[in-house]
């Protein structure tokens, strides 16, 4: 398995991002902030109150609007589909 470094992304993952909000951009952000590291989504087959930890992840980035401080996620995957892991 390949190690994916964020810091080895992060100038990709902002041209990604920036392309997407030309083809549709937020109303009343003023910029956003992206946030310094991946996050990683666990999934679930139940919904129970059990936490379990490893399993299935989708590895996500996050960004903030500096007008509302909305937090927005996207795909690793969905914004740079070329990436193997």
């Amino acid at each position: 398995m390949t190690q994916i470094k964020f810091d080895d992304y992060k100038q990709r993952v902002t041209d990604a991002i920036q392309a997407k909000f030309q083809m549709t951009p937020i109303i009343g952000e003023n910029g956003f902030t992206l946030v310094e590291g991946f996050i990683m989504q666990p999934l679930s087959k139940e919904v129970s109150g059990n936490i379990i930890i490893g399993g299935p992840t989708i590895p996500l980035v996050a960004i903030v609007g500096n007008t509302s401080g909305r937090m927005y996620y996207f795909a690793l995957k969905a914004l740079l589909p070329n990436l193997e892991f």
